[in-house]
């Protein structure tokens, strides 16, 4: 069944300020409504930019039959667009725009050339580290109940978004288990997108704190079993070296994260508090 849409208030950085106005108006935050929607045909290409922002330009994973796979589960996952008022005629392209994506993907149903592509790329990118013991860990784990989270946004759109979208992705999928659907999880496994000082050697320790573009995702890490790095700098028509604040030069990698099932509902509690919502939400 759909979903009915909510509203989903937030606070976002408004960037549409030109050279003229004065620095006290840069960065200041305007109020957006967001809908969250199950995830519709109209929404394929919005779904399928925000994996590509995930996976770049991986052979292994192809985002079209992904985005397909998200699309043909029912009542599992949402996608965030902008809440246009029902007495709108005209529906631009900005308000078809998906903003955020949230949904789970079972790795075990390998009837699906999908996840066939995403349990390739997994082995393979945990196999460069030449680390028997961790291969036959996700061999092993990838045998069993895992799910794929997924969890992507526009970079703009702030932390707090996750905890409807992730509290609703729950709750979807003990219904799902009580028509005897496949999810029913042991595990997960989320790939985090995050960036790491270009000259480690160079850096101090303080500098060498990677920092992720979804910030909630740092607290996944620190309850997982297991993490993988991988350098995504070479796959990326971005301009690698991104200069942060401090000077510090940056490239983007990607990390494969590893936690519990039964761990989702404390990291949800533990994201609401880490990222409370401003009194004007």
């Amino acid at each position: 069944m759909i979903k009915q849409p909510r509203v989903v208030p937030l606070e976002t950085p408004d960037n549409s300020s030109d050279s003229s106005d004065s620095e006290n108006e840069e960065g200041k935050e305007i109020h957006v409504e967001f809908e969250a929607r199950s995830p519709e045909g109209e929404d394929y290409q919005g779904i399928q930019r925000l994996l590509q922002q995930l996976f770049l330009r991986s052979a292994v994973v192809d985002c079209s039959r992904v985005t397909d796979t998200i699309l043909a589960q029912r009542g599992i996952g949402s996608v965030i667009k902008q809440s246009i008022p029902d007495e709108a005629d005209d529906a631009n392209e900005e308000s078809n725009e998906v903003y955020a994506i949230s949904t789970v993907l079972n790795l075990a149903d390998k009837t699906k050339e999908s996840v066939i592509g995403l349990r390739r790329f997994l082995l393979e990118q945990t196999a460069k580290g030449n680390d028997r013991q961790v291969l036959k860990y996700v061999t092993d784990l990838l045998n069993g109940k895992v799910g794929f989270l997924i969890n992507e946004r526009f970079i703009n759109i702030p932390a707090q978004i996750t905890v409807p979208l992730l509290e609703t992705l729950v709750l979807e999928m003990r219904k799902a288990r009580d028509r005897n659907l496949p999810y029913d999880f042991e595990h997960y496994i989320i790939i985090c997108k995050l960036y790491k000082p270009k000259n480690l050697a160079t850096v101090s320790a303080v500098d060498q704190a990677c920092l992720f573009s979804n910030p909630e995702e740092e607290l996944f890490v620190g309850e997982s079993e297991l993490c993988i790095d991988y350098d995504v700098s070479n796959e990326t028509n971005l301009d690698n070296n991104t200069n942060w604040a401090d000077g510090v030069e940056m490239t983007p990698w990607r990390r494969i994260v590893v936690f519990k099932a039964d761990k989702l509902d404390s990291l949800i509690r533990l994201v609401r508090d880490s990222f409370p919502h401003s009194a004007n939400t």
